[in-house]
């Protein structure tokens, strides 16, 4: 158990020193990062969009890492399907209340 709890914290640090401050300029890039290049002039904007996204967040890490874009899935069954073959599950208690973008990003899969 400790190695996935290991897993779980690492991951959630490494999404927090990606995005950084809740800031404009920060939701904007997560939205490039997923490969929405349209103009988006709020945060609001950016919540709305990204909430239609299916998007794993480790495979999206991956891909900032590599210079590329996440695959995104049609729907959040498929998103379920794959995240649980490949236990690529972000936990839900490492999600913010205040909205920030990791809870814009999270499906409910169980």
């Amino acid at each position: 158990m400790g190695k996935k709890k290991n897993k779980s914290s690492t991951i959630a640090a490494d999404f927090a020193r990606y995005f950084g401050e809740n800031k404009l300029e920060n939701w904007q890039r997560l939205c490039r990062d997923i490969g929405i290049h349209q103009e988006l002039p709020s945060i609001t904007r950016c919540r709305k969009v990204l909430k239609s996204v299916h998007v794993n967040i480790f495979d999206l890490l991956d891909a900032v890492r590599q210079g590329t874009t996440p695959q995104r899935f049609q729907n959040s069954y498929l998103l379920a399907q794959y995240s649980v073959a490949s236990n690529k599950i972000f936990p839900k208690r490492f999600a913010k209340d205040d909205g920030g973008p990791v809870k814009v990003l999270l499906r409910l899969f169980f």
